[in-house]
């Protein structure tokens, strides 16, 4: 018969002994700490050892932000899933009883070693769902200086500030909001051009011509006054492009414009809106005055008596355009104006070395048998 060595059975004791001590340590630890959150645990900058789940949840629906504000209008947040997702958190860190106190005493210890990320302080795609419909409410457009020459001077409506809602920031405040019950919503100011300030550098005279018309044309001075209407007040930025036809548009019964005569080729017809030819040829000659940048012109195919030969600017809407480019360093003003037998045109904006101030105006005077068509 074999016998075992002395040391051999002092091994089993002593790991017997140990095993017992783990399990009474592990068992008594848990009794300790059965449904209570693990020693360490810290959330939100909370730290919930100890804490039932019940006070945990206290705790931690304390520092959730509850509303944003904006211009001290607070919008109140719904809260239904972060709150489901917090729940579903703290279940996740407590134990559910195996019903073998041994097995749960084990898996207590287990989860007091682990280090566990914090969850998602709210819900994103819940709060970025109500920031978009709060946007609705707070986004504003902004509105342009506007300005327009009345009475011999430049008379400039205010523009104001546009607001924008920044969804993405005010996320991320909230995210790093921990503890404040309201938080303020990240906002973008807008600045919509012309601002009043720009335009009231608007006010040395650049270009200014007359024409003049024959007043027995009805037809044709009603189609004149028509183009020379949506062209008064016009803003060109610094850059900008300037496009008779995109200005006033098409020449359409609809809009005004009637049947009148005028040049088409070597011919004389009658077709509406003839007549606006001569809007383009004075605004021409105001831009030369102004020494802007002229991109497209055309000369009728027949003499107009308006302005010397070869000095007009034809215009046929899909076809032949007048148009010109803001050279200077500030905003444009176009002012349009008709009279009994005339048409001035005013070009307002910033003199400087290679726009100057025009010192007076200029035009065509003609004698009333030289009336063009």
């Amino acid at each position: 018969m074999l016998r075992r060595k002395p040391w051999v059975f002092l091994l089993v004791i002593l790991f017997s002994q140990l095993s017992l001590s783990i399990l009474l340590g592990a068992t008594v630890t848990y009794g300790a700490g059965y449904a209570k959150a693990p020693e360490g645990l810290t959330v939100w900058e909370k730290d919930l050892g100890g804490m039932t789940k019940d006070e945990a949840y206290a705790v931690l629906a304390e520092v959730i932000p509850k509303a944003v504000v904006y211009d001290r209008t607070v919008y109140f947040l719904e809260l239904n899933q972060t709150d489901q997702d917090l729940k579903d958190y703290l279940a996740s860190q407590y134990i559910i009883s195996t019903g073998n106190v041994i097995t749960d005493a084990f898996e207590y210890l287990h989860r007091m070693s682990r280090t566990i990320p914090s969850p998602e302080l709210l819900n994103q795609e819940e709060v970025l769902a109500q920031l978009r419909k709060f946007a609705l409410d707070i986004d504003q457009p902004g509105k342009a200086a506007e300005a327009y020459y009345e009475n011999g001077e430049i008379v400039i409506e205010e523009g104001s500030l546009g607001v924008r809602l920044d969804v993405d920031k005010s996320w991320e405040q909230l995210q790093q909001s921990i503890g404040m019950e309201t938080v303020p919503l990240v906002t973008e100011v807008i600045v919509v051009h012309p601002t009043t300030a720009e335009l009231e550098k608007v006010k040395d005279p650049l270009g200014d011509y007359t024409t003049y018309f024959n007043p027995s044309f009805h037809e044709r001075v009603t189609n004149v006054r028509l183009a020379a209407e949506a062209i008064n007040g016009l803003i060109l930025p610094p850059g900008g492009e300037f496009s008779f036809n995109d200005t006033v548009g098409k020449r359409e019964p609809e809009r005004g414009y009637l049947p009148a005569l005028m040049y088409m080729g070597n011919r004389v017809v009658t077709d509406d809106g003839g007549g606006i030819c001569q809007d383009s040829t004075t605004l021409y000659q105001a831009t030369k005055q102004a020494r802007l940048e002229v991109l497209e012109r055309y000369s009728h195919s027949l003499p107009v008596s308006y302005v010397p030969l070869g000095q007009d600017a034809t215009v046929a809407y899909g076809a032949l355009d007048f148009r010109f480019r803001n050279t200077t360093q500030g905003y444009l003003l176009l002012n349009a104006a008709t009279g009994g037998n005339w048409i001035r045109v005013r070009i307002f904006g910033v003199a400087d070395s290679e726009h100057p101030a025009l010192d007076e105006p200029d035009g065509y005077p003609v004698k009333p048998r030289e009336w063009s068509k």
